[in-house]
């Protein structure tokens, strides 16, 4: 009976033991932060109409995560945007020979950069890439 006591203690004590290890690892989440993409960036765009390389502005509205595309011709506000780990999903509506059309970039930041694909309304495939610009002197 003693054996019996003494081996169900020392299981007790290697479960405690394994739980506390466990609890003690990051959780896949924690250990993939979402990057802080707040700022600007200068992102090229390759479609099957060629290369488009214009602004992009990540920045918070409360807790909202907004973009918006700046260009020569205007702003325009991307539809939505969502970071989840490092991972980066932009929605776009522009018009495109008088229809609308929604474009999904998808990418991956990876410290000061961003690549990924573009789907252009189902109808076409392409690329971004994006480089953050560097902070403006405070003034």
């Amino acid at each position: 009976m003693k054996q019996l006591v003494c081996a169900m203690a020392l299981a007790v004590v290697t479960l405690a033991g394994t739980t506390t290890m466990t609890a003690a690892q990051p959780t896949a989440a924690q250990a993939t932060a979402a990057p802080d993409i707040l700022g600007e960036w200068e992102v090229t765009t390759l479609s099957p109409v060629g290369e488009n390389t214009n602004t992009l502005e990540f920045k918070k509205d409360g807790d909202v995560l907004k973009a918006v595309a700046k260009s020569p011709q205007g702003e325009r506000a991307y539809d939505s945007t969502s970071v989840e780990g490092d991972k980066v999903t932009l929605v776009l509506t522009i018009n495109f020979q008088g229809q609308p059309m929604t474009i999904t970039y998808t990418g991956t930041v990876v410290s000061d950069q961003i690549v990924g694909s573009a789907d252009f309304g189902g109808m076409a495939q392409g690329s971004f890439s994006a480089k953050r610009k560097p902070a403006e002197p405070a003034k």
